[in-house]
């Protein structure tokens, strides 16, 4: 090995254990170790040196059937991440202030790498305990949350996005046209809210607002969800009354008044 080849190596193992972590997803929670190193395009020996070392410093575990899963160091480091996030302490209240008020769940998201992630909840009482997830990414565009914190985005970012990870559509009902995305987006900018009906989920409506910090720029969203049945019988212009102002609460809170 040579003397660059020695000074790359130890920046190699790091690129490739980032990329090992960046494997999981909601809908891939664990992984083979052949898995693994396919997609690595690495042999298994290799990628099992890594993974051992990995395990060890507890940011991977393996299940009964041998499987990789993400270990409690993640959680340990999702936890900082949360706690230093300024909106989400602050939007706890008004997330549960919301789900009380209009009896459906409440949600805050960021935006991360063109996708929805969610960081903070608040869901009734007979919704499924794991009915949100910390940390669950979904389609920006398909989402009201998502909507919410798009419209606010210069256009050529927002198709760039879409055009490196696809228009990815949930359901018949989900944006997959530019005509149709730039002409919600200049709605969802002009009346300050967005609504998903059906776009993510059948059956399911959502509305969310943007969340400004003390420059105005948005940096969060707001939502609540629950069955289109539900909405309708609330009355739509309460539900997005309720989050328009839980939305403007958190902004003051982060120092932006209108």
């Amino acid at each position: 090995m040579t003397i660059t080849a020695r000074r790359h190596a130890p920046a190699q193992t790091v690129d490739r254990a980032l990329t090992v972590l960046g494997l999981f997803s909601q809908a891939e929670p664990s992984l083979a170790l052949g898995t693994i190193a396919d997609r690595l395009g690495l042999h298994p020996s290799t990628v099992h040196r890594l993974l051992v070392t990995m395990d060890s410093q507890g940011y991977v575990q393996r299940d009964q059937a041998g499987h990789y899963l993400l270990g409690l160091q993640i959680l340990e480091l999702a936890g900082i991440v949360m706690n230093q996030m300024a909106v989400c302490r602050l939007a706890l209240t008004e997330l549960d202030a919301l789900r009380d008020e209009l009896n459906l769940n409440a949600n805050l998201a960021v935006l991360f790498q063109g996708d929805v992630v969610h960081v903070a909840y608040a869901v009734r009482s007979d919704a499924p305990r794991f009915h949100t997830a910390i940390g669950r990414r979904t389609v920006a565009h398909c989402t009201a949350l998502g909507k919410a914190m798009l419209a606010s985005r210069d256009r050529a970012e927002v198709r760039h996005g879409i055009e490196q990870r696809g228009w990815r559509p949930y359901t018949p009902c989900s944006i997959d046209t530019w005509e149709a995305l730039d002409h919600e987006l200049d709605a969802v900018a002009a009346q300050g809210y967005a609504v998903d009906r059906e776009e993510r989920k059948i059956g399911q409506w959502c509305v969310g607002a943007p969340v400004r910090e003390f420059s105005g720029r948005v940096v969060a969203a707001i939502s609540v969800s629950g069955p289109k049945d539900d909405l309708v019988a609330i009355g739509l212009d309460r539900v997005v009354a309720q989050v328009v102002e839980r939305a403007r609460r958190v902004s003051n809170k982060l120092g932006h008044l209108e």
